[in-house]
């Protein structure tokens, strides 16, 4: 399988103050707090989980990370005359457009239906593309949603040949279904990303496929750091104390 199959990535078509690095996996918002949305490079799959990191924020701003689905083409999005500045409410009144933004509180209150909701055995998640490890899915202590290293996620779960309900993932649990009766046949589904407010930049956590050694050493670094464990850490002392310097 190719590594083009196996990555997820964001879409080369994005708003005009976003920065794609990491082979696409990373938005950076450059400046201001608008003109900032991504999408998924490819539709999401019914039952597969894209789920991003919080990897900075930025005070002084009012509102958070805006998160969904659109049946939008993001190949044709921005060839219009008016570039949409958000995804609320610009892009979602443009039609076949499912998206909130998350808040500083657990989200349930999206719940429209608190019937199905993934649920975790052995600590991994089965998802259409395969087991996910709990792991991935969140911090490795509680955080509120919209700080540092806090883990979101989007997926749709069909319920019938033809309609599927949208659920957040957010730092492993999974917040029930917030929108129901998505016409998921009518159009591929694209997640929509908008690094908005306070959110400055995010990545994309890589569920499926084999992991780089890059991201398995950062997923351990990030997890010693969290542990206040960054002395025990297999690493030059220079880039100790650089990291205990940022904690």
């Amino acid at each position: 399988m190719s590594d083009r199959v196996t990555v997820t990535r964001f879409h080369p078509y994005h708003g005009e103050n976003i920065l794609l690095t990491h082979d696409n996996t990373v938005a950076y918002r450059k400046k201001s707090f608008a003109n900032a949305l991504t999408f998924s490079e490819k539709p999401l799959l019914p039952g597969e989980i894209f789920v991003i990191e919080i990897e900075q924020i930025e005070s002084g701003w009012s509102g958070h990370l805006r998160i969904g689905l659109t049946q939008l083409d993001p190949d044709t999005v921005f060839t219009d005359k008016v570039e949409p500045r958000f995804a609320l409410p610009d892009l979602s009144s443009r039609g076949t457009t499912w998206i909130y933004g998350i808040s500083k509180a657990w989200n349930h209150f999206f719940t429209y239906d608190p019937g199905f909701k993934l649920s975790p055995h052995d600590n991994r998640i089965r998802t259409s593309r395969g087991t996910v490890p709990l792991s991935l899915l969140k911090p490795s202590k509680q955080i509120l949603p919209t700080d540092i290293y806090s883990r979101i996620g989007v997926m749709y779960i069909p319920t019938s040949d033809s309609l599927a309900n949208m659920h957040y993932i957010i730092n492993g649990e999974d917040q029930g279904a917030c929108v129901t009766k998505i016409p998921y046949r009518e159009a591929p589904l694209y997640v929509v990303v908008d690094v908005y407010g306070a959110t400055k930049k995010v990545r994309i956590i890589q569920l499926y496929g084999v992991r780089s050694l890059q991201s398995a050493c950062r997923e351990a670094i990030l997890l010693r750091i969290t542990q206040k464990d960054v002395p025990n850490l297999p690493l030059p002392n220079v880039l100790k104390e650089y990291l205990l310097e940022d904690l």
